[in-house]
């Protein structure tokens, strides 16, 4: 069992795919950094600005790489190596930048948990020949019902943060329409309320128990796709004026990031579901 995806036996394409995912995903997590003082009076010290522009092209770096040649254990080890580095960075800009912007510290909040998160599934390193695969997501168990809980754990409440940060612009918030806006809402309160189903379930924790709470998760996942894309096809279901919408193209970036990671979910789950 490998934890990247949640199927049987992990491969160098797979490992390969994962970190080009996660690089560009981390240097887009970096852009919105930068871009996000724009036009506020936030204040992100020049050192830290700095130090993102670094791991921003560091990150690109290793994606160019792969995209070009085999997977090979030290574009691995360099990519885990500027994970570290980004995660350390986004402590200290925790604590010391961004006072009283709470949603600037909820998109550090939200990248820092995505930066551990690929900690977790590509962390744990065995060697296998010239490369090193991950087996587990926990360091003490190898089993299904682990990674699906595990998966399920982590992308709902990614999932609950989600619409709140794009119901932070302003603009797209007084664009949409009452339907559109209880609609992010119930998907913030319905990915909260999958964590706390989980987090309740007896230990140790059952498949049978499990799937109920998996056909929900995956159900709420695909509609919260499909609204994504719905937002970006200027749906007169979401918006109340749509020939008049003028959203900026950083919106849609924002848009484009989360319709990338959903997706990834829905296949994620698709692998899960036949464990069932």
């Amino acid at each position: 069992m490998n934890f990247i995806n949640c199927t049987g036996a992990s491969s160098p394409e797979l490992i390969k795919k994962t970190v080009i995912f996660w690089s560009e995903n981390s240097a887009q997590h970096i852009n919105s950094l930068l871009r996000s003082v724009t036009g506020t009076t936030a204040v992100l010290q020049e050192e830290f600005k700095q130090q993102l522009h670094t791991y921003y092209d560091m990150f690109l770096k290793i994606k160019d790489a792969l995209s070009q040649k085999q997977f090979n254990s030290s574009i691995y080890t360099q990519f885990f190596g500027v994970n570290m580095g980004f995660i350390n960075l986004l402590e200290r800009i925790k604590y010391e930048t961004f006072s009283g912007y709470p949603i600037l510290q909820q998109s550090v909040f939200h990248y820092l948990y995505e930066g551990r998160y690929i900690n977790a599934i590509l962390g744990f390193k065995n060697s296998v020949g010239n490369v090193l695969v991950t087996t587990y997501f926990l360091p003490f168990l190898n089993r299904s019902v682990d990674c699906i809980y595990n998966q399920i754990y982590f992308w709902s409440i990614i999932g609950s943060m989600h619409p709140s940060l794009i119901m932070q612009n302003n603009a797209f918030y007084n664009a949409i329409n009452g339907y559109a806006k209880e609609f992010l809402t119930g998907v913030c309160n319905s990915f909260n309320n999958i964590n706390f189903a989980l987090s309740s379930l007896k230990r140790p924790v059952k498949k049978a128990s499990l799937s109920v709470i998996f056909n929900e998760f995956a159900s709420l996942n695909n509609d919260y796709l499909e609204f994504l894309k719905a937002v970006k096809q200027t749906s007169p279901k979401i918006f109340t004026l749509p020939s008049a919408v003028r959203l900026p193209s950083s919106f849609y970036n924002a848009v484009d990031h989360q319709i990338a990671e959903h997706t990834l979910v829905s296949e994620i789950n698709g692998n899960m579901e036949k464990m069932f």
